[in-house]
C-alpha cells in the first residue's frame, strides 16, 4: 500500500480502486434510472394517447348521434308541414315522440356502454402502468441496496487491510527502534 503524508497525501491504491468502482456503479445506476424514467414517460404518453383517442371517439359518436337526432327532427318537421289534417299532424307527432324516446334511450345506453368501457380500459391501463413502475422501482432499489452492500464490504476489506498494514509497519518501526544494532 502506498502512503504519503504531508501536502502530497496520496489515496491508497485499494481505496482509489473502490472509489473508481463506486463512481462507475453510481453512473450505471443513474443511467439505468434515467432510462427507466424515459421508458416510463413514453409508456405514460402512450396510455394518455389511448385515453385521448377513446375520448375523441366517444365525442365523435356523441356528435354523430346529435346529428342523427337533428336530422330526424327536420324529417319530422318536413312531414309535419306536408300533413293534410290536424289528425295526421297529431299522429306524426305521436309517432315522432315515440320514435325519438326509443332512439334517445338506445343512444344513451350505447354512449353509457362506451363511456364505461373507456373508463374501465383507462383504469386497467393506468393500474398496469403503476404496477410496472412499482416493479421498476423495486428492481432499482434492490440493485442500489446490493451495490451499497458491496461497496461497504469493499471498504471494510480495504480498511481491515490498511489496519493490518499499519500494525505491521508500527511493529516493524517498534522493533527497529528497540534494536539499535539493526541496520536500516
Amino acid at each position: 500500500m502506498t502512503t504519503k503524508f504531508g501536502p502530497d497525501l496520496e489515496l491508497p491504491a485499494e481505496m482509489r480502486a473502490i472509489a473508481e468502482k463506486n463512481v462507475a456503479q453510481a453512473r450505471q445506476a443513474f443511467e439505468t434510472l434515467f432510462q427507466n424514467a424515459r421508458e416510463s414517460v413514453g409508456d405514460t404518453e402512450g396510455h394518455f394517447e389511448d385515453v385521448r383517442t377513446g375520448i375523441k371517439d366517444l365525442r365523435q359518436k356523441a356528435i354523430g348521434l346529435m346529428e342523427a337526432n337533428v336530422e330526424a327532427s327536420f324529417d319530422f318537421l318536413h312531414r309535419l308541414v306536408a300533413a293534410k289534417s290536424p289528425q295526421e299532424m297529431m299522429s306524426l307527432q305521436a309517432e315522432f315522440l315515440s320514435s325519438q324516446m326509443k332512439s334517445v334511450a338506445e343512444q344513451a345506453k350505447s354512449l353509457g356502454v362506451d363511456a364505461k368501457s373507456l373508463g374501465e380500459t383507462t383504469v386497467r391501463s393506468l393500474d398496469e402502468h403503476a404496477r410496472t413502475l412499482a416493479e421498476r422501482l423495486k428492481t432499482l432499489a434492490a440493485a442500489a441496496t446490493e451495490s451499497a452492500q458491496a461497496t461497504a464490504q469493499d471498504f471494510k476489506a480495504a480498511s481491515e487491510k490498511a489496519i493490518r498494514d499499519a500494525k505491521a509497519a508500527a511493529e516493524h518501526a517498534a522493533s527497529t527502534v528497540s534494536d539499535p544494532n539493526q541496520s536500516h
